[in-house]
């Protein structure tokens, strides 16, 4: 239950972790971003067996969270959608990427952003950040100093994340996000979003916040306390899945064998959108937990696949955060770390908008967006290459039916860089780039101005099919054209 939500004064000196408009000009979009508490009680669950049922373990545990709302400044301008991200806690910092890659969307639409810190391992470094906003956000613990049924070593070779910590609790997370849709809905005076048009509620995250939403889906969606009827939230849409990262009811459940339906959506009533990457779409246990596209009344399902893109690209994870004296501070300002000259850089942010966009026109206007093409995989998950080195089918843009390079979904690094295996010289999550010669462009496509009218063609087909949106069109064949150029065409 919810008992307050208070907003947060933002000053020169304290505001917003991450805070939007210090990296987008919100008074070009109309814009504004207010952060909140949310104060309430929240009741911890435990599994009965090991496919997804759960009931109450502890009742009532008192916890205070954070919300990062923008909305239109004029509330007649919103336009009904109210898009809830999971924020991503993977790299102990709170990472927005759903709003990293959707919010020119968002914000050209009128669509409103709540996000929510979604795990407590974060809060250190909202505290280290601003230690005055951020040290009286609590998720307690109910079960005290009580040890874990196991120990760091076993969650080491299960191959968990190292962010267990008996001094707070992540299980209080799923009433808190009941809990939030249904107060977006109300109408009382506690919804910050009251004033403007909250028709339709959807939940999004990624990577691992897909996960919550994939255990979320399976396990407390329908429940009959939680439904109350009604649908919780209207749609969902899932980024960058990791299909053999099962979250836990609870934090004592980490090393749990759960059923394996649990890497994967096995029911939704609502329009359910996953949205993988190079990086994921074989990877993880993803190649053996496929869904096919369905509008079956109990199964609404589509998957895209973003062939070119890895998990993290230098838009969605480095440039948007620019060079962040705050984030230099805490020591966490994300960055590429590959040997290679250029970071992967493809634009999956078109097709994300693309896919957010069919997701909202599914809820409202009850009509399925087409199907697209899987990657084809061998036996091993591996995605399978083109002749020019690129990986076959998935959703494409121009810059791979014509391609002026090679995307990678995975870089060579240094042992002791990556924050998922410190002994790995392979980082799975962020790919490269490298571009063919200025004599193999001339034979491929002979000029500049014939490149540009292919790309154009090929846009135009993906937007008829509903892809890509069409104001991003014209932005994603500039792209193409620049790059092109910049790789020798003429």
């Amino acid at each position: 239950m919810i008992k307050r939500i208070q907003e947060i004064p933002v000053s020169a000196s304290s505001y917003p972790f991450t805070s939007a408009p210090r990296y987008l000009d919100f008074e070009q979009y109309g814009y504004e971003e207010k952060e909140y508490y949310m104060d309430g009680t929240a009741n911890v669950y435990q599994s009965v067996g090991n496919a997804g049922a759960v009931e109450v373990k502890h009742q009532d545990v008192s916890y205070r969270n954070r919300l990062i709302i923008r909305t239109p400044k004029e509330p007649g301008k919103a336009s009904g959608n109210v898009v809830v991200e999971i924020i991503n806690p993977t790299s102990f910092m709170e990472i927005e990427r759903m709003w990293i890659l959707g919010y020119e969307k968002f914000m050209r639409d009128g669509d409103i952003y709540v996000g929510i810190t979604s795990k407590p391992n974060t809060i250190a470094k909202m505290v280290e950040f601003d230690r005055e906003r951020y040290g009286c956000l609590s998720w307690p613990n109910p079960r005290g100093d009580e040890p874990f049924p196991f120990t760091m070593e076993e969650t080491r070779k299960k191959g968990l994340l190292p962010d267990l910590d008996i001094h707070y609790e992540t299980g209080l997370f799923w009433d808190m996000l009941t809990d939030l849709a249904w107060m977006l809905r109300g109408e009382g005076e506690e919804n910050p979003i009251r004033s403007f048009d909250h028709r339709y509620i959807y939940l999004t995250g990624w990577s691992q916040s897909a996960c919550y939403l994939f255990r979320y889906v399976n396990s407390f969606a329908y429940r009959d306390e939680v439904k109350r009827d009604k649908r919780v939230f209207d749609g969902y849409l899932a980024g960058g899945g990791v299909r053999n990262l099962i979250v836990p009811v609870n934090q004592y459940e980490a090393v749990m064998d759960y059923d394996f339906r649990l890497k994967r959506i096995e029911h939704v009533e609502e329009p359910y959108i996953s949205v993988q990457t190079e990086s994921e779409n074989g990877q993880w246990d993803a190649f053996r937990t496929k869904r096919g596209d369905s509008d079956y009344p109990h199964f609404l399902y589509r998957e895209y696949e973003v062939t070119g893109a890895s998990h993290d690209t230098m838009f969605s994870y480095v440039n948007y955060y620019g060079n962040d004296e705050d984030l230099k501070r805490i020591d966490h300002l994300p960055a590429y770390v590959g040997k290679h000259e250029e970071g992967n850089d493809y634009p999956s942010q078109f097709l994300f908008a693309g896919a957010f966009r069919n997701l909202f026109r599914w809820v409202r206007e009850g009509a399925g967006p087409n199907s697209c093409e899987r990657i084809p995989v061998d036996e091993f998950g591996k995605n399978r290459k083109d002749v020019f080195g690129n990986t076959r089918g998935g959703l494409r843009t121009c810059l791979l039916n014509y391609p002026t390079g090679r995307y990678h979904a995975a870089s060579a690094i240094e042992p002791g860089q990556s924050f998922l295996d410190p002994e790995a010289a392979e980082d799975p999550l962020f790919g490269y780039q490298e571009a063919f010669s200025p004599s193999f462009l001339k034979e491929l496509y002979g000029s500049l101005e014939n490149y540009e009218r292919l790309c154009r063609e090929d846009t135009k087909e993906q937007i008829s099919k509903g892809f890509l949106c069409r104001e991003d069109g014209e932005a994603l064949v500039r792209m193409a054209v620049a790059l092109a150029k910049k790789r020798g065409l003429l």
